[in-house]
């Protein structure tokens, strides 16, 4: 566990005084601390004017941090705690944190080639999803129906979203990735017929809304919750599968 963040963390933030894993826990802390979000940005603006008034012209802020902060101000749209994170959201604008380094993967998507690829973890979803689909033709390895979600936060971190009533768990699996722990649910989703939920620790803190990602043999919808990344993949029709990731987002804090 972390030490918790403390005004020291916060002042040494401000002056750039912190390694990389501390800033990423300081800005983790800011955004479920909107008041001290406001705080800190506003110290930010005050250092960088001082900066400007020295002759030293900040630089502009990398593509991927404003591509980022471009999805966060769309996310919010429809999250109840837009209001919070749109502050958040105005810091990464102004300031340019580091906060998103998204790896790019292709598995044979079939979309349009202007459309952005997933992130990686959605390669970690597929092949989780595949590895479900091994398993339950398998006599040799029983499925576990059994789960329990405050468990598995305790133990890995990972929070799950609540469930339709109507959905039924068929196996339960905690597996390494490639940024910590993973959880994948086989479930039968009721009009979804069969479907995966992967559930990871995210490289990096971002929000990322519903988005549909096409591959050769399933479907994904995928999305992000500050450090936890989401998919939901089966072969349902895109309209049901966009419901269905919408409801369980909106079940995440």
């Amino acid at each position: 566990m972390s030490d918790p963040i403390t005004e020291v963390d916060l002042l040494a933030y401000v002056d750039d005084q912190l390694d990389p894993a501390r800033r990423i826990e300081v800005e983790e802390h800011l955004a479920h601390d909107p008041e001290a979000a406001v705080r800190i940005m506003a110290d930010l603006k005050d250092r960088d004017a001082l900066r400007l008034l020295n002759a030293a012209p900040l630089p502009r802020a990398p593509e991927t941090t404003l591509g980022a902060a471009s999805r966060l101000e769309r996310a919010l749209a429809w999250h109840e705690f837009g209001l919070k994170l749109r502050r958040v959201a105005a810091m990464v604008a102004l300031i340019g944190f580091g906060w998103v380094a998204h790896g790019q993967v292709g598995l044979g998507i079939t979309h349009s080639e202007a459309s952005p690829k997933p992130p990686a973890f959605v390669e970690d979803a597929l092949h989780s999803h595949e590895t479900g689909l091994l398993r339950a033709r398998m006599i040799s390895q029983p499925e576990v129906e059994a789960y329990d979600p405050a468990e598995i936060l305790a133990e890995t971190g990972i929070q799950l979203p609540a469930l339709p009533t109507d959905w039924q768990i068929r196996d339960a699996q905690v597996f390494p990735s490639r940024h910590g722990h993973s959880v994948e649910l086989i479930i039968d989703g009721s009009d979804l017929g069969r479907v995966s939920l992967f559930a990871a620790q995210a490289p990096a803190f971002d929000v990322i809304a519903p988005t549909l990602a096409r591959f050769d043999k399933a479907k994904a919808i995928y999305w992000q919750t500050g450090p936890l990344a989401y998919a939901l993949t089966g072969i349902a029709g895109d309209k049901a599968f966009e419901r269905a990731a919408q409801r369980l987002s909106r079940q995440l804090p």
